[in-house]
């Protein structure tokens, strides 16, 4: 008889569980580094504003003593109108120098710091500050503080709808308060500000589209993209939890349109990976 094989019992081995993915971590000892950084930009911006115009006031007063000299004078007036622009942009310079300081160094402090002088001092800033209020909301959705990224963010998009009703420039705001909102399972108010998200985005790259301004875009038109299809990927897990799963399935296929229009990345492979997960629930749809 042939001998029987022995089987060795082999003990299971404990597998990992898989954990959440976490945040990055703020490092606010980096604080000080973005307040060198304000600083820095702001005295010499504002040094080189004083320069301008005390030369330029310099001349249009000797130009104005003797006989009229409209070349020098002409001059005098652009130095001294030159100055003031450099002064006013420079505080703008300096706030958002400081904040992407802050950004790259996870520094949350620092970031919420300057932001709010951003926001307190909007009148002075051209352009507005909706970058800063996007950059604080991202922040604070880090760190856990939901309640005030949906009063902040709510107030800030509605003021700036009574304002100007066609702004286009508060996706990543709109895109904050839908996360916050689903963040506290409240998947009804999270649909709502992801669609207002999603209307913002759309909007800005039809008015951009127009004018071939696309590629003009601060930090390249890849990266709003990505924003873009972030948001409509949250949008697509929100319809699922609510079981709407036919506009699920119509905003992951809108993931995947948006990403075809950017470069392959680490960023464009995780929010593709991340489709095809949500897309596993909705194969039948």
């Amino acid at each position: 008889m042939a001998k029987s094989r022995e089987v060795k019992y082999v003990p299971r081995q404990p597998q990992a569980k898989a954990e959440m993915p976490k945040l990055p971590e703020m490092i606010d000892s980096q604080n000080k580094t973005c307040d060198q950084v304000f600083w820095g930009v702001l005295i010499g911006g504002e040094a080189l504003a004083l320069v301008m115009i005390y030369f330029g006031g310099k001349n249009l007063a000797e130009a104005l003593s003797a006989e009229p000299n409209w070349g020098v004078i002409t001059m005098a007036a652009l130095l001294i109108i030159f100055g003031l622009i450099t002064a006013i942009g420079t505080f703008r310079a300096s706030l958002v120098m400081a904040v992407m300081t802050a950004a790259r160094t996870m520094s949350f402090e620092a970031c919420r710091q300057y932001c709010m002088k951003a926001v307190k001092a909007r009148a002075f800033i051209p352009g507005g500050v909706a970058w800063a209020i996007q950059t604080l909301l991202e922040f604070m959705v880090q760190k856990g503080e939901f309640d005030q990224v949906i009063e902040v963010g709510e107030r800030e998009y509605n003021a700036a709808l009574a304002k100007n009703p066609k702004e286009y420039g508060f996706g990543s705001v709109c895109a904050c308060v839908g996360t916050a909102y689903s963040m506290k399972q409240d998947f009804h108010k999270a649909v709502d500000w992801l669609e207002k998200a999603g209307g913002q985005y759309k909007d800005m790259f039809a008015s951009l589209e127009k004018g071939n301004k696309t590629a003009k875009i601060p930090g390249g038109a890849d990266n709003v993209y990505l924003r873009y299809a972030e948001t409509m990927l949250a949008l697509s897990g929100s319809y699922l939890r609510l079981n709407d799963k036919r506009n699920a399935k119509e905003k992951v296929s809108m993931v995947y349109e948006l990403t075809k229009k950017v470069k392959d990345g680490p960023e464009k492979e995780t929010i593709l990976k991340r489709a095809q997960e949500i897309g596993k629930y909705l194969k039948h749809w």
